[in-house]
């Protein structure tokens, strides 16, 4: 039996490879998995190469498994996913002590590479082990991108957009339904674009109707969709839907016209503001989170103060700010950086902005009823379980701490009674 040590990095796109990867290892029956790398006979590292701070740490990672490999000659060491898929050449020549490179189009061959073995599975996600909490899982419905973002080096590392048939992704996820799954996570590097490739522009709400039929997932979270891309019928379908949750992801990166065409991003101002209009009327209590880059070059302080005007005036109800990183191999590539202290400093202005968002937002909150999916027994509060709303994603958005003894997986309505920070709140179940 070989003990196997795997260290998954970046975003949860990339986990569902890991967890593809993992099934088809553990299929064999030749496989242990630990936690500790001194344990392990082989080290996988599935990387992460989209920006700077991300392949650094992938790099940090695989720098600890050859120093594993060091003390035992006898380990082997294996770098899989987006930072080989981006950088083949340059890991080989830099990183000899790695035994074997696993690229993002070769997960079906991981068998064969790592353990020198055959296995007869064409779709490895159908041996795929979920590697999240048991009643949550990722549903990933396409691979690549074709929005042709200037910063994006997403189409350098996976491609065009390759959206996988609804057969397919209905099949996953009636599996992951078998195993137990409540809370199934629809992401893709834009959900909306679902099926684009094929001519379909109504491809996710098609999907979405077909998977709120599945006996077992009680909630449907939408992740990533593109702000252009968000159609009324999707709109309307999530409004009317009994399990797909009133809760949108929509990246809108900045809202300064300039900075948008020159990011590539096929929206402006008002387009942001009509589709903002539209979800909040249309679905009554929706929870929007989004994304914004700061920094980017053509963000004066200007265009920075429009940004920060924004996002007071909006009051979203979740949003992650990350600074702008130059990219080789993209079309941003070439305009001149801003230094980085200059970008650290409108991160820091506007996260602040953001928070006392955040705490008027939970404020709200106070002696409303809502349901919550338990994740697990909380640590830091005992005699409260950690759980989530509506509200909130899995590991991104903030937690409700429910007072009682519920298992996992477990849907309860509670009275809100408390915040427990600006992010987390506290809860006591209602009818039990």
């Amino acid at each position: 039996m070989k003990k196997i040590a795997v260290i998954s990095l970046g975003c949860p796109k990339n986990l569902v490879d890991t967890e593809n990867i993992v099934g088809l290892l553990k299929a064999t029956g030749n496989v242990v998995f630990v936690d500790n790398l001194k344990d392990a006979d082989i080290i996988i590292v599935n990387t992460c190469g989209f920006i700077q701070p991300a392949k650094e740490e992938s790099i940090d990672e695989i720098l600890n498994a050859i120093e594993e490999k060091k003390e035992s000659p006898e380990k082997k060491v294996v770098v899989a996913g987006c930072l080989y898929q981006r950088y083949k050449e340059e890991l080989k020549r830099e990183l000899p002590e790695v035994d074997i490179f696993i690229g993002i189009d070769e997960i079906e061959k991981s068998v064969e590479k790592i353990l020198n073995q055959k296995i007869a599975v064409q779709k490895p996600y159908l041996l795929r082990e979920i590697l999240t909490p048991s009643h949550i899982a990722y549903l990933k419905i396409s691979e690549g991108c074709s929005n042709g973002c200037t910063y994006c080096a997403i189409p350098i590392i996976r491609g065009g957009l390759k959206s996988r048939s609804i057969e397919e992704v209905v099949d996953e996820a009636k599996r992951l339904a078998d195993k137990g799954v409540k809370e199934l996570y629809v992401i893709a590097q834009d959900t909306t674009a679902y099926l684009y490739d094929e001519g379909e522009r109504e491809g996710l709400v098609k999907l979405l109707e077909k998977l709120e039929k599945i006996e077992g997932i009680d909630w449907i979270r939408l992740m990533y969709t593109y702000p252009s891309h968000i159609s009324d019928s999707l709109i309307d379908f999530v409004a009317n839907s009994e399990k797909v949750l009133k809760y949108f992801d929509v990246p809108f990166q900045h809202i300064n016209n300039k900075v948008l065409a020159s990011m590539g991003r096929k929206y402006t101002r008002k387009d942001a503001e009509i589709l903002i209009d539209k979800l909040r009327s249309r679905i009554p209590d929706v929870t929007l989170r989004t994304t914004f880059i700061i920094g980017f070059p053509t963000e004066g302080e200007r265009e920075f103060e429009e940004l920060l005007s924004f996002i007071k005036d909006i009051e979203f109800d979740w949003a992650g700010f990350f600074k702008y990183s130059r990219e080789e191999g993209t079309a941003a590539y070439k305009l001149e950086d801003i230094p980085d202290e200059v970008k650290e400093s409108r991160l820091n202005l506007i996260e602040e902005v953001q928070y006392s968002i955040y705490e008027k937002k939970q404020m709200q909150l106070l002696g409303k009823e809502l349901d919550l999916i338990v994740d697990s027994p909380s640590e830091e509060m005992p005699g409260f379980v950690e759980a989530r709303s509506y509200r909130n994603a899995y590991e991104i958005d903030g937690i409700v701490y429910l007072k009682g003894n519920f298992k996992p997986g477990e849907i309860i309505k509670a009275e809100i009674t408390a915040l427990a920070s600006s992010v987390d709140l506290i809860g006591e179940p209602v009818n039990i």
